[in-house]
């Protein structure tokens, strides 16, 4: 295994023929599922640059230097303005396994309540949606965005459990 390129944030590595990227500062992610008493799921829309897109997701983030529990917590608070009693650890794979050792860890947030206005931190433009768990597919259709597959993946086993 050796560093092809490095950059600010990023290394290239080779290992074996293949070559992936890595983060310097994070080798985890953590992606919070987040209800509100009313039965309305949390979502997070912001440009990637990186796809030139606007991307509605679960409130997500880099675990750095943290256990990832707080993590969770603390991206969920400053992305949405929501804030939990606890997170319950549901599932952990990779993210792009073609292209990133990344690994992201799925959190359910328990006890779900506002605390701010969220929008992200630093240069972060983060737009919060609340949107009833029954309208989600629905919704989903009708925006002018790319949606990450975790979201996708999570509206549709949860309007059609059994599909």
């Amino acid at each position: 295994m050796k560093t092809i390129f490095e950059s600010k944030r990023l290394l290239v590595i080779e290992n074996d023929g293949w070559e992936y990227v890595e983060r310097k500062n994070a080798k985890e992610a953590v992606a919070v599922i987040a209800e509100t008493k009313d039965g309305e799921l949390i979502l997070t829309e912001q440009r990637r640059k990186s796809l030139n897109a606007r991307v509605i997701d679960f409130p997500a983030g880099l675990v750095e230097h943290e256990d990832p529990e707080k993590a969770a917590i603390r991206e969920l608070e400053e992305e949405t303005g929501y804030t939990c009693d606890s997170v319950k650890f549901l599932v952990k794979g990779p993210s792009a396994p073609g292209v990133t050792s990344e690994i992201v860890s799925i959190y359910v947030a328990r006890g779900v309540r506002r605390v701010g206005d969220g929008g992200g931190v630093g240069s972060e433009q983060i737009t919060v949606h609340r949107v009833p768990l029954q309208e989600l597919s629905a919704w989903l259709r009708q925006q002018n965005a790319l949606v990450d597959l975790k979201l996708a993946i999570y509206a549709r086993n949860t309007i059609f459990p059994k599909c």
